[in-house]
């Protein structure tokens, strides 16, 4: 038996991003407590628990306290580091909060016990992030920056080489490339991960949805690369648009240098546990469990693909689905190619349906798509299309700043207000 001279290192996020991506955010608090301590002695490098649609979904819909959810869950699991997805200066809304909230809320969220903030910005813009960075660094937090992986005529090798040296600059503790909707090919892993580890020092963390059925032979030839964390969920909730199987990668990397040293029996117990706990959910499960090979072209991430065809289901157009999806990359195009992630997949998607559905480009401009383009959300990857610019600036100035400095602070009003 090879001893691991480098074992590689799984966040295990079955308690986020897969039920996100698979039964809509829907997981409650009591089912996660009686699996915590399982959890919590596999030896993880992390638990992704908390963060990105979690909080607005125990607010809207579950009835629960998100900050109590951390609180019970660290109870449980005092071993092992928790970490959260955090959308920069969106925190986990969906529009840019002043400096101050987003100070307090990442005060907050390591007070209840999150140790790694996974800190991204849509549109790669990294003035987006650099108050949450530097607050959680303040507050003892290790900082996960996130390059948006996307692909498009403007985003390149050497693009996401100067993001990577850009955060890496502000302060990031390790690199995230986050490809949220499955789009990365072997091919483009091998010398991604190899250049970048040429070219920065700080351990690289792969996030990759299995939506497109590559996950598995991309993180082996991240593996290969050296990589040195990547993302699984357990076998139970794996797949489909969540991710590739922890087991899966636990197996395959048995008896050599990078062999994880986790217990398989105890994962075993643990993919049973949440077998069951899926069944309470079956309302919420995605139609979409298998693979589909055309959001290589589509590039629309796999929550994405569920809210659309709830707002073609409520407008009676469900019929009009592959429309849509055929839409977006068009409106994609025309704003600059940002990556598809929240807030701008959903300011993409709203803007193609009603494209669509009116039957006339652009006859209907959402607020979102207007300010998106006046710079408001940040800078654009992309030229955007001069035509729909004209159409929506009027006589409105370009905002060239960073969205932030222009808001004034928040927290005395909503006190006042609440």
């Amino acid at each position: 038996m090879n001893t691991p001279s480098n074992p590689l290192k799984i966040t295990e996020v079955v308690l986020r991003d897969a039920h996100q991506s698979l039964l809509a955010t829907r997981m409650k608090t009591e089912h996660m407590l009686p699996i915590a301590e399982k959890l919590d002695s596999v030896g993880f490098f992390s638990l992704e628990m908390w963060g990105g649609a979690t909080f607005d979904t125990c607010i809207r819909f579950l009835n629960e306290d998100p900050w109590e959810r951390c609180r019970l869950l660290k109870k449980k699991m005092p071993n092992t580091p928790f970490q959260m997805l955090l959308r920069g200066q969106n925190c986990v809304g969906y529009r840019h909060y002043a400096d101050d909230i987003v100070e307090r809320f990442v005060k907050q969220s390591s007070d209840v016990g999150i140790d790694i903030f996974r800190i991204f910005d849509a549109l790669n813009d990294l003035r987006n992030i650099e108050v949450a960075v530097k607050t959680a660094k303040k507050c003892g937090g290790t900082v996960e920056g996130c390059i948006s992986y996307t692909v498009s005529p403007v985003h390149n090798m050497d693009l996401f080489i100067k993001m990577a040296k850009g955060l890496v600059d502000i302060g990031s503790d390790i690199l995230c490339i986050k490809d949220m909707a499955g789009l990365l090919t072997p091919q483009v892993t091998t010398p991604l991960i190899r250049e970048l580890k040429k070219a920065i020092k700080i351990p690289i963390h792969l996030h990759t949805h299995a939506t497109t059925g590559l996950a598995g032979m991309n993180i082996q030839c991240a593996i290969d690369e050296g990589v040195d964390m990547v993302d699984t969920a357990i076998s139970t909730l794996s797949m489909g648009t969540s991710h590739y199987a922890t087991e899966c990668v636990v197996a395959s990397l048995q008896g050599t240098p990078r062999d994880t040293g986790l217990d398989m029996h105890l994962l075993e117990e643990i993919a049973d546990y949440f077998k069951g706990v899926r069944k309470h959910y079956s309302q919420f499960e995605s139609n979409f469990v298998g693979v589909d090979i055309k959001i290589l072209e589509s590039q629309i991430p796999g929550g994405m693909i569920s809210n659309m065809e709830n707002q073609l289901r409520e407008q009676n157009a469900l019929d009009k689905l592959e429309e849509v999806l055929k839409e977006v990359p068009r409106v994609r195009k025309d704003l600059g190619y940002p990556p598809l992630v929240t807030p701008t997949s959903q300011i993409v998607g709203s803007q193609a349906t009603l494209n669509v559905l009116t039957g006339e480009r652009y006859k209907i401009v959402t607020k979102e798509t207007r300010e998106c383009l006046l710079g408001k959300y940040g800078r654009l990857p992309g030229e955007v299309d001069p035509e729909l610019l004209k159409k929506v600036a009027k006589d409105q100035k370009l905002n060239d700043c960073r969205p932030a400095d222009l808001l004034e602070p928040e927290w005395d009003t909503v006190v006042e207000e609440a």
